[in-house]
């Protein structure tokens, strides 16, 4: 009726926005850096870009969420961080600046050295020369011989997780799912044989990953870093499976198999938390 003709043409009513609990600053962070725009945000965090008010440069500011919740996220905290010190020497390891807790010491705040854009953006705007992807090939190259010379993986690498500067300069980051290898498969601990088969984003996860294996070493890290170059190479992602067992399609598609008869994909039951709990699987030979 007539109410709804005035409430229709009165003033339109302000947007409600709602920030999510996890993502708001503590006062005296505030007092320190300007947020200026949201670069990411994942299950764990959410990173902007900010500025010093001390030094007018900008940073690469991480929020940690919950990182002391449960046992799992407290070892993924403590190993990001172990991590993130340990290599911060390295020229394309992600340069950690600073760490402070929040104030109700639930969080963590990462603070690193902007690098401008991640390969991600860079992949989508298609604006990387034959020389560039060589040399951002070489440099992700250099980090995993440095790593893995300690024996160390890192088990999430993608596109999304590689920053790069104007210059073509080239740092690694995101070590929450970083992993010592150092005795696996000749220790007798056997907390030490058992690894974490669901870690690396679906298109870049090596496939012994994907079937559940829990016992992997560096090749996944390489397999991540072929992915990487195919989508470099090709602007658009080799192995864009849409669940687990899609992926293994995707990638039978392109590499093929030794078998002469090899089982339908769709009749594997694959250890994994995303499919049913079912333990028994076949792998084909690459």
């Amino acid at each position: 009726g007539a109410a709804g003709v005035r409430t229709a043409g009165g003033p339109t009513p302000p947007m409600e926005v709602v920030i999510d609990p996890n993502e708001e600053i503590d006062n005296d962070i505030l007092r320190q850096y300007e947020f200026n725009q949201l670069v990411g945000r994942g299950t764990y965090g959410v990173v902007w870009k900010a500025r010093s008010k001390a030094t007018r440069k900008h940073v690469a500011f991480k929020k940690l969420f919950h990182c002391w919740r449960n046992q799992t996220d407290a070892q993924r905290t403590y190993r990001e961080i172990m991590y993130l010190h340990a290599f911060n020497g390295h020229d394309n390891a992600a340069k950690l600046r600073e760490v402070m807790r929040s104030k109700d010491t639930k969080h963590l705040y990462l603070v690193f050295e902007y690098m401008g854009a991640d390969l991600f953006m860079v992949a989508r705007a298609q604006i990387l020369q034959e020389n560039h992807k060589q040399y951002v090939t070489y440099q992700i190259m250099k980090f995993l011989k440095y790593i893995h010379s300690s024996e160390v993986i890192h088990r999430d690498l993608k596109p999304s997780n590689i920053t790069i500067s104007e210059n073509c300069h080239v740092r690694v980051g995101d070590f929450g799912m970083m992993r010592s290898v150092d005795g696996i498969g000749t220790s007798s601990d056997v907390t030490r044989q058992i690894m974490t088969d669901y870690c690396a984003t679906r298109w870049y996860r090596a496939p012994e990953m994907i079937v559940g294996a829990q016992r992997y070493g560096k090749p996944v890290d390489m397999w991540g870093l072929g992915c990487i170059l195919g989508e470099i190479l090709v602007n658009h992602p080799i192995f864009p499976g849409s669940s687990t067992i899609n992926q293994i399609e995707t990638i039978m598609e392109l590499t093929g198999t030794n078998s002469p008869n090899p089982a339908p994909i769709s009749s594997l039951a694959l250890s994994h938390p995303s499919t049913s709990s079912a333990v028994r699987f076949v792998i084909l030979p690459l």
